[in-house]
């Protein structure tokens, strides 16, 4: 299983556990600036969503049962292009709190769970139902479903991480849902992750909780690569902790891509 830092599943978290009144993370809209050359990290994240599209395409015609890469997209893409990861740490080491974890990643290759009846699998479908990965003291959960009919891939998954150790206990959930519809070299839809991490202390918790979403409107050859159209991809705060600002790594962003050509991508970014 993957290692991550707690600000990296932190930094994967927010709608779960939020205000249930705050607007939805997808009304959030943003204006960008002219498009222009991709820096290392946005071309990074560029390339990600194209190895995800062809990785979309096995899926949805049934050549592949691993959904991992499609519905992870979103947040993968704001790893690459905004360093995602350490968005939590500086809030993490103010409370004395860095340990590296087992990652929230709720995807259809996942083996190993303490109850190996709780995956169902038919045509078309896999289904988790409660189903858990114990280690120790640290308990993962997973529920949920990737599905594909027709032209059309989606899923539904929770994952859900209990971890406990000396002076903190640690939760972290992630919700992944996504509908993709596939046509003549095209792919169009959603890709969304809200989640949310709560750390407890003998002197206090804390939380944080944002999301991110890649809306794809694509152009595809049918052998793995993208030669048109627009990802925009958004990150969006639901709860910041205590004494994080707004700005810089912290603020609201978006990154709009568009397509030139396979490999080739501009990119607008949010002002």
């Amino acid at each position: 299983m993957r290692k991550l830092t707690i600000a990296a599943l932190c930094a994967a978290a927010m709608a779960c556990g939020g205000d249930d009144k705050a607007a939805d993370p997808a009304s959030r809209k943003f204006t960008y600036g002219a498009a222009g050359a991709a820096t290392f990290e946005e071309q990074a994240a560029a390339d990600l969503a194209q190895g995800s599209a062809a990785d979309a395409q096995l899926v949805q015609s049934g050549t592949s049962s691993d959904g991992s890469s499609v519905a992870g997209l979103a947040d993968a893409m704001a790893s690459q292009a905004w360093g995602s990861a350490t968005v939590a740490v500086t809030a993490l080491r103010a409370a004395g709190i860095e340990r590296a974890v087992t990652t929230v990643r709720p995807a259809a290759d996942l083996t190993g769970f303490d109850d190996p009846t709780c995956v169902t699998v038919t045509a078309g479908r896999i289904s988790y139902s409660g189903c858990t990965i114990t280690v120790g003291l640290d308990q993962l959960s997973v529920n949920g479903w990737f599905a594909r009919d027709g032209a059309t891939l989606a899923w539904d998954v929770t994952s859900a991480l209990h971890s406990v150790a000396d002076g903190y206990d640690l939760d972290v959930s992630a919700h992944l849902t996504g509908n993709l519809t596939f046509g003549t070299g095209t792919i169009i839809g959603r890709v969304r992750s809200d989640n949310a991490a709560t750390i407890h202390t003998a002197q206090a918790s804390m939380h944080v909780a944002y999301a991110t979403l890649a809306d794809l409107d694509l152009e595809h050859d049918g052998n793995g690569c993208v030669t048109g159209g627009t990802l925009e991809l958004r990150r969006v705060w639901t709860d910041r902790a205590p004494g994080m600002p707004t700005t810089g790594e912290y603020a609201d962003a978006g990154l709009l891509f568009s397509w030139q050509g396979c490999g080739v991508v501009l990119v607008s970014r949010s002002l």
